[in-house]
């Protein structure tokens, strides 16, 4: 999701779409039975969930302070039919496929034992990170990415990235070599992110190696997707991480903050996680136990086969809970300080675009593969964030505003029912398929930004982004003049943020619906899910998409060849 919350109005005929990252307004509602549930306090509950819930099912909210009652609506649009490809010999997983995780012995494994200190505004800790050397090459050091140290005041001498605040450099100590207990010391890039660690013993191909170090990064208090604001904490890319290896090297492209620039590898997470007593955890992966010790709370969480670990914490959160088939789906707020008086009904809308989106998507590009998705609403600087089971979506009175007779929640709230959409869908894509969002950008949003559509058609929008409207060979020159075109580009090769913004975000979301018009629905959900087949856990690039939309169409399609040749650069993808 784009960083900075930037409103961009089309004219679609009378098809409002917003770009605070290419957010939808429709102006159409269809009617759905209602299914009505009650809340939950941690003081008295009123109806409780069962033990082996439904596949669509919307469960409670709670709260330390009092009892509200949530209504939801089940509604019943079929599954999306088998692929009906246009090569016979293509055969794509069936709808609802399972997505199987990258085989353990292929994932890293970090171990960590973390604190969160208010008081010093603080969070670190001890980490171990096992991995292997999964290239080709000797590595003769390690470049890791420590993005917190971004968020410091520019003054600070020597680097050429700073976020102006009042963060600080993140404290790296104790570094050890696992395979000689040897000591290893560290240096900075002019990115202030990027961190060097010499190896005094290269790392052959295939050589498994453990990296230890403790480190303690300063939260910046910004209304921020890593920050505070009143006694919220949203704790993201804040610990160092290992970078990527890549044909080029090591990835360490130049850290920007429009968008996401964050990329790594597949692993599992054991964290135990110290916080004080009475605040409330959301993280990725799910908790596995809790208890107080010296007046604080020790969790531990188990994270398997994710691209990062995160948390979000408060004293102050009320939750509201529900499932789809065996995933648990959690809304929290900020219930001290909320935007709205509406922060109740915008939760539930929230839950009900978690099980509309995890269906929708669960039918087009295979199910949900982790027991519980998250889902925190925080005043951050975005329409939203997305993070390993866990994404964070604005509070601000502009997402957070009800429009009058809608008959489902989620449509009366429907900016933010569309930013819940687009979160969740980058768990499919940079998430279950990882990409470098720095070098090839459209490869998660306009995934994530077209997931929108999807998640539109589910419930029974019309996208209104018909080649019949607006077809983009038409609109070639228009492209091209505003630097938008080819959208296949890195971030750095963009003018500035705005033909970058309406590349990722708009022209490529565009594109990805014109394909599956050209192709038919049945065929393109066919594509992605057989994409996704192919790359999940893993880094794709946008051949590994084209391979397989080839395999399926052929190459002789002129619709579809007219429409990748304005759109893309294919040199790029294939040389």
């Amino acid at each position: 999701m784009k960083k900075k919350l930037v409103s961009i109005l089309l004219v679609l005929g009378m098809l409002p779409a917003f770009s605070a990252c290419r957010l939808k307004s429709r102006e159409t509602s269809t009617r759905r039975t209602r299914e009505t549930t009650k809340a939950t306090t941690t003081e008295e509950t009123t109806e409780e969930t069962t033990d082996e819930p439904t596949e669509r099912t919307t469960a409670s909210a709670t709260s330390s302070s009092e009892t509200s009652e949530s209504t939801t609506q089940n509604q019943t649009i079929p599954a999306v039919t088998p692929c009906a490809t246009v090569n016979a010999d293509f055969k794509a997983p069936d709808p609802n496929c399972p997505i199987e995780y990258r085989s353990e012995d292929e994932r890293y494994h970090y171990t960590m034992e973390l604190q969160l200190d208010p008081d010093k505004r603080t969070v670190g800790g001890h980490v171990v990170c096992e991995f292997y050397n999964n290239s080709e090459d000797d590595w003769d050091k390690l470049c890791l990415r420590d993005y917190s140290s971004l968020f410091i005041d520019s003054k600070t001498a020597g680097y050429d990235t700073a976020l102006d605040t009042n963060g600080a450099l993140t404290e790296i100590t104790n570094i050890k070599d696992g395979r000689d207990d040897s000591d290893l010391s560290f240096e900075r890039d002019s990115d202030v992110s990027v961190v060097w660690m010499p190896l005094s013993k290269k790392l052959a191909p295939k050589e498994k190696m453990t990296l230890s170090y403790d480190f303690v990064a300063t939260i910046p208090t910004v209304a921020d997707r890593y920050g505070i604001t009143e006694k919220v904490y949203n704790i993201t890319n804040f610990y160092p991480i290992l970078a990527v290896y890549t044909k080029d090297g090591w990835s360490h492209e130049r850290f920007y903050d429009c968008g996401e620039c964050f990329f790594s590898e597949v692993s599992d997470y054991d964290v135990t996680l110290t916080v004080p007593k009475d605040y409330t955890v959301l993280s990725t992966g799910t908790s596995k136990s809790e208890e107080e010790k010296d007046g604080n709370k020790v969790i531990t969480f188990d994270a398997p086969c994710v691209r990062d670990f995160v948390f979000c914490a408060s004293p102050d959160f009320k939750m509201f809970e529900g499932y789809y088939k065996n995933t648990k789906i959690r809304v929290v707020y900020d219930q001290a300080h909320p935007s709205t008086q509406y922060m109740d009904e915008v939760s539930e809308a929230c839950i009900e675009a978690g099980i509309d989106s995890l269906a929708a998507f669960g039918a087009a590009f295979g199910e949900y593969p982790y027991p519980e998705l998250d889902i925190v609403l925080a005043t951050i600087a975005a329409g939203g964030m997305e993070y390993p089971n866990l994404i964070i979506c604005t509070d601000m009175n502009y997402y957070c505003m009800p429009i009058a007779d809608r008959d489902r929640v989620s449509d009366k709230y429907v900016m933010m029912s569309t930013v819940v959409a687009h979160e969740i869908g980058h768990q499919w894509f940079m998430g279950i398929v990882g990409s470098n969002s720095g070098m090839e950008p459209w490869l998660d949003e306009s995934f994530a930004s077209y997931t929108e559509l999807v998640y539109g058609q589910y419930i029974g929008y019309d996208s209104g982004y018909s080649r019949r409207y607006m077809n983009l060979v038409d609109m070639a020159d228009d492209m091209k003049r505003e630097g938008s075109a080819p959208i296949n580009r890195p971030y750095y090769d963009f003018s500035s943020d705005d033909p970058y913004i309406n590349a990722a975000y708009f022209y490529g979301q565009v594109c990805l619906y014109q394909m599956q018009e050209i192709i038919g629905q049945e065929a393109m959900y066919g594509v992605i899910r057989e994409y996704v087949h192919r790359n999940a856990f893993h880094n794709a690039t946008a051949k590994d998409f084209f391979d397989v939309l080839y395999e399926c169409c052929g190459k002789d399609n002129k619709d579809l060849n007219d429409l990748i040749a304005v759109v893309f650069d294919m040199d790029r993808v294939y040389n």
